[in-house]
C-alpha cells in the first residue's frame, strides 16, 4: 500500500508542467501565440505569482471557489467536465501541458476585465517592470540587431491592426454581410 502512494505521487509530480525558468516560459508564451506587446512582461509576472509557472496549479478557495492552470482562471470561465463557461473550454483541459486554450481564456478575460480582475497582478506586478526587463535578457527571445522597443512598436502596431480588422469582422457579421479578406 505505501508503494502504491508513493508511485501515484512520484506519476503526478512528474507529469505536472512547471515551466522552470521564466526564459521558458516567455517562449512558450510566444509559441502559442500570446502577442509579445507592452504588457508581455505582466503575463509573464501574473503567471509567477499566480501559479508559480505550474500547468497543474488547482486551488480550492475557503468559499469553494476553484482556480485552474497558469492563470488561475474560475469556474465561471470554464465547465467541469465539458466545455462551456464564459470560455467555452472544460476546466480540466485548463490542467493540462497545452498552455493555447489557458492563454486564450485569460486573454479573453484581460479584454473583458483587464489585469486587474487577478488580485495577484494588482498587488504584485501592477507597478513592476522588473519581470519585462529580465525577460529581455532571454537569450534568444530577441535578436541582437532588434531593441525592445522596436520589437515592442513593431508588435503594437500588428496588434492594432489586428483588432482593427476584427472589429470590423463582427460589425459585417452582425449586419450579416460577408467579410472579404
Amino acid at each position: 500500500m505505501r508503494y502504491a502512494c508513493l508511485i501515484i505521487c512520484l506519476f503526478v509530480c512528474v507529469s505536472a508542467k512547471r515551466f522552470e525558468t521564466r526564459c521558458k516560459l516567455a517562449r512558450e508564451l510566444i509559441k502559442v501565440g500570446m502577442p509579445t506587446d507592452v504588457f508581455f512582461g505582466h503575463w509573464v509576472c501574473l503567471i509567477e505569482k499566480v501559479s508559480n509557472r505550474d500547468t497543474k496549479a488547482f486551488v480550492v478557495t475557503p468559499s469553494g471557489k476553484k482556480l485552474y492552470g497558469l492563470y488561475q482562471i474560475p469556474s465561471r470561465w470554464c465547465r467541469e467536465g465539458k466545455k462551456g463557461g464564459e470560455c467555452n473550454v472544460a476546466c480540466e483541459s485548463l490542467l493540462d501541458d497545452d498552455i493555447r486554450d489557458d492563454t486564450a481564456c485569460a486573454v479573453n478575460i484581460f479584454h473583458r476585465e483587464g489585469f486587474k480582475y487577478w488580485t495577484q497582478w494588482s498587488a504584485r506586478c501592477k507597478n513592476d517592470n522588473f519581470i519585462t526587463k529580465e525577460i529581455y535578457k532571454c537569450p534568444d527571445l530577441i535578436s541582437p540587431r532588434t531593441s525592445p522597443e522596436r520589437m515592442l512598436h513593431s508588435d503594437s502596431l500588428k496588434i492594432r491592426r489586428r483588432y482593427a480588422r476584427s472589429a470590423l469582422q463582427s460589425r459585417y457579421s452582425y449586419f450579416g454581410l460577408q467579410w472579404l479578406q
